[in-house]
Parts: C-alpha cells; sequence; structure tokens
C-alpha cells in the first residue's frame, strides 16, 4: 500500500519498516509464517498482562520496538534501563511472534497505528494474527470469549471459546481485526472475560490457557496466578502513569502532522 517503506541497516542489524504513522525497526524473524500475537492495554490490561507473562515465562528473544508520533512521550524503566513501549518479541522454535505494549493507543490513532501494525506482519510473511483483549460481562464466570475475521478461523476455535456472537471489539485490537479483515490476513481475537475496568490478571490468565490450548505454547500460569494482587497493584500504577503523560484533547486530522501528546 502507498506510503509504506523498508530498509535494512547493517549498522544495527535490524530492518526499519514505515508507514506514515509508524515506524518498525525490528530484526526480521526467524520463524517462516509465524502466528503474531499482539496485546496491548485495554479493558481489565488482558492484552498487556498476558503478552508480557508469555514473554517472560518463554524467555522469547527480543526482536526491536514500534513507534509512532502519537505514543505518549515516556519511556519504560526496568531495573533502572530504559525500554521502547512497544516492543516485539519471538520464540523461534514455536514460530510465535509477540508484540506487547504498556501503553495504550489513543482511539483518534487505532487506525493508523493498526495499519502500520498489520503491513509489517503482512511483510514478514506472518500465517495468522491474535488479538487480546477483555470484555466486561456481569457475572463471577472466567470465560474467553472469541471472534475471527474468516468462517475457516471461526470454526478452529468455536468449540473451545464463547464465540462472540454479536457486539462490538473496541480499541486497537478492534483497529487491527478490520485491518485484518480488509487485508485478508487471518486473525481472531480472544477476550478474557472482566468484571470491572481495573486490571485484572485472573482474566489474564484463562486467555494465556487459551493462547496454551490453540496454539501448544506450553506456559506455565501457577507463577500468574499466585502474583495477582502483586500485579494489580503494579498494573494500576502503570495506568495511572500512562494516563497523567496522555493529552486531553485529539488534534483534528489537518493537526496530524505534529506530535498528539506532548
Amino acid at each position: 500500500m502507498g506510503g509504506e517503506r523498508c530498509s535494512y541497516h547493517p549498522s544495527e542489524g535490524k530492518h526499519i519498516f514505515m508507514t506514515d504513522e509508524v515506524q518498525v525497526r525490528a530484526e526480521k524473524p526467524r520463524s517462516e509464517n509465524p502466528v503474531v500475537i499482539e496485546g496491548f492495554p485495554g479493558i481489565g490490561l488482558i492484552g498487556n498482562i498476558a503478552s508480557q507473562y508469555i514473554i517472560n515465562k518463554l524467555e522469547m528473544d527480543y526482536l526491536g520496538a514500534i513507534d509512532s508520533r502519537f505514543f505518549p512521550p515516556l519511556s519504560v524503566l526496568v531495573g533502572g534501563v530504559a525500554h521502547m513501549p512497544v516492543r516485539i518479541y519471538e520464540k523461534a522454535d514455536l514460530g510465535v511472534v509477540v508484540i506487547s505494549s504498556d501503553i495504550p493507543v489513543h482511539p483518534a490513532a487505532s487506525y493508523d497505528v493498526a495499519r502500520g501494525i498489520v503491513s509489517w506482519v503482512e511483510s514478514i510473511g506472518a500465517k495468522e494474527m491474535v488479538c487480546l483483549a477483555g470484555i466486561t460481562v456481569m457475572g463471577e464466570e472466567q470465560r474467553v470469549f472469541g471472534a475471527a475475521t474468516t468462517e475457516e478461523m471461526l470454526e478452529r476455535i468455536k468449540d473451545k471459546v464463547e464465540v462472540f456472537e454479536i457486539g462490538t471489539i473496541s480499541g486497537i485490537s478492534g483497529s487491527v481485526m478490520n485491518e485484518c479483515l480488509l487485508r485478508k490476513v487471518p486473525a481472531i481475537c480472544l477476550l478474557g472475560e472482566t468484571h470491572s475496568m481495573a486490571p485484572d490478571p485472573r482474566a489474564a490468565v484463562v486467555t494465556v490457557k487459551m493462547l496454551n490450548t490453540l496454539y501448544g505454547l506450553n506456559v506455565d500460569t501457577a507463577e500468574l496466578e499466585e502474583r495477582v494482587e502483586e500485579i494489580e497493584l503494579q498494573m494500576q500504577k502503570l495506568a495511572e502513569q500512562v494516563k497523567s503523560t496522555s493529552a486531553e484533547e485529539v488534534p483534528r486530522k489537518k493537526e496530524l502532522q505534529f506530535p498528539m501528546y506532548g
């Protein structure tokens, strides 16, 4: 599509893939036709918690990062070392790539960011995409709902998830699903059931277990289950910090040549 550019920088050992709004600076995955899982903060922070836990437990290799002028101005510190807020990892022997984000994407930027992500996913020859999100349901169950971009993909998951028959998928995951639909990239969305907007590691646990079922990741969720209360506090604190850096107003389209935040 127009506005997409790709180059290789030997000094960094990284490929740089760019659209007009998004830059992906990452090593080319070693996997052929990998499954790409995205985990951005949303309802219950399920995508963020689940994706980061998978990365840690599988000891995935860092490939690079995604950047955009639409992202809030922050660097994520871990042990005093700066990290990009949206990172890409790979477990080559499983054929899995994970995009994990510590920052939400503003609704006004979701289309452009999703277009950049799916463009890169196409460029690496990905087999399919998996979006991790949350869904608020009144009740006490801990189910995982599922939706897909094609009947064939839905057929694969319908006996394992609660099919999300009617409704909407909001935020960046909804935009990624739409972009995959338009580009004919097979995709599913797994939505962990939660009962409030607060961080919900319990919903992330059942979502990771569903990924184990569908993709044979064999990620042990015992540690996540044991640290539920600690993670709830950590994620709530991070969410508050990110919120404090986000702009209150959304720029008009003609203003998008300038950063959205800052």
